[in-house]
């Protein structure tokens, strides 16, 4: 297991250089100029070239990368040219906003796609079926920006059900002490259930736009994970010895696919932590993926990089804990060493 473990580690390393000279490379070869647009119309040629050479802008492409890789091993993720802020400081201070509109989506997801994909699975070819099926092309179709802008129109503007996209809590309401950073769960720790429904109250519009997405591909995958199932040796042998049904499922089939259910709501948490950008902006939400558009529309090169990198190091961390975690839910897998 420690073996398995370390050479997961060093595989993750090597990802992760590797994401960082992606990333860098295509960041360079963006159009736009940053300096410029931070300097606005008014800046002279002049003024341009030496805010562009305080940043080593204008260095060759190689002294840029060695310079940028020298300040990444020591933490250090560069300066926002747009502002001229610490991009790791900007990125960290978002980054729990960022986790907690994905893990409230990933409920959302799991809450809906779980049922419909099992509902689906159980009466495979039957109205169920289908509808599960049907639910899961508009889940997977429907643009984000446009589902959120029905939600708020529906559930905001209409039936005043919940609060508008103005952030994470209402104008004026001072936010709980800083523990995880987690609005809900930090109320709740400072005693404060008053301040913790407003902040879930505020995270449901966002989190139902980004989760319904995302129910789909659960449903997807949880059908296909128990179909697969369904023939095998240990159902057949099941049913024959009269076992109900629904122990069949649940106990049989559905223990048997966690493995392929656990990867995909890995792979949707990760979709959810990188792929809120603009339902972020939609919602006012001051995560990272906010930060982010805002660092396109100033063509901040520096903030994208530090963006892709931090998205791309959650990603392979999130791997990694569910390569471990395969462990624990079969017991027949033995990680790095002798299969039982």
């Amino acid at each position: 297991m420690t073996r398995y473990v370390l050479r997961r580690l060093g595989t993750s390393a090597l990802t992760v250089l590797g994401l960082v000279l992606v990333v860098f490379l295509v960041t360079r070869i963006l159009p736009g100029d940053a300096a410029a647009a931070r300097l606005g119309p008014e800046a002279t040629p002049e003024d341009v070239a030496a805010l562009r050479a305080s940043y080593g802008l204008d260095d060759p492409l190689l002294v840029q990368l060695r310079d940028y890789l020298v300040r990444l091993a020591q933490g250090d993720l560069g300066r926002a040219v747009s502002t001229g802020r610490d991009v790791g400081t900007e990125l960290v201070a978002r980054l729990p906003a960022t986790i907690e509109l994905a893990l409230a989506a990933l409920v959302v997801a799991v809450l809906i796609g779980v049922p419909v994909g099992v509902l689906a699975a159980a009466h495979r070819g039957r109205p169920a079926d289908v509808a599960g099926r049907v639910y899961a092309v508009l889940g997977s179709s429907m643009a984000p920006f446009w589902l959120g802008l029905l939600l708020i129109f529906g559930l905001f503007s209409t039936w005043q059900l919940l609060p508008g996209p103005i952030g994470r809590l209402p104008v004026g309401t001072t936010p709980p002490p800083d523990v995880t950073g987690l609005y809900v769960l930090d109320a709740l720790l400072a005693g404060d259930p008053a301040t913790a429904g407003q902040a879930l109250r505020y995270l449901v519009l966002p989190a139902l736009t980004l989760g319904i997405g995302a129910s789909a591909a659960v449903v997807k995958m949880v059908r296909s994970a128990l179909i697969a199932t369904a023939g095998t040796g240990y159902v057949r042998t099941a049913r024959a010895f009269g076992v109900p049904p629904r122990a069949v499922l649940w106990r049989d089939q559905m223990r048997n696919a966690m493995l392929q259910i656990l990867t995909s709501l890995g792979l949707v948490l990760s979709f959810l932590l990188g792929g809120n950008v603009i339902v972020e902006q939609l919602f006012s939400w001051p995560g990272m993926g906010r930060l982010a558009y805002d660092a396109v529309r100033a063509n901040d090169l520096e903030v994208l990089q530090g963006y892709a990198i931090v998205i791309g190091i959650l990603y392979i961390a999130l791997n990694v804990l569910i390569d471990l975690a395969y462990g624990l839910i079969d017991p027949r897998i033995r990680l790095g060493g002798a299969r039982a």
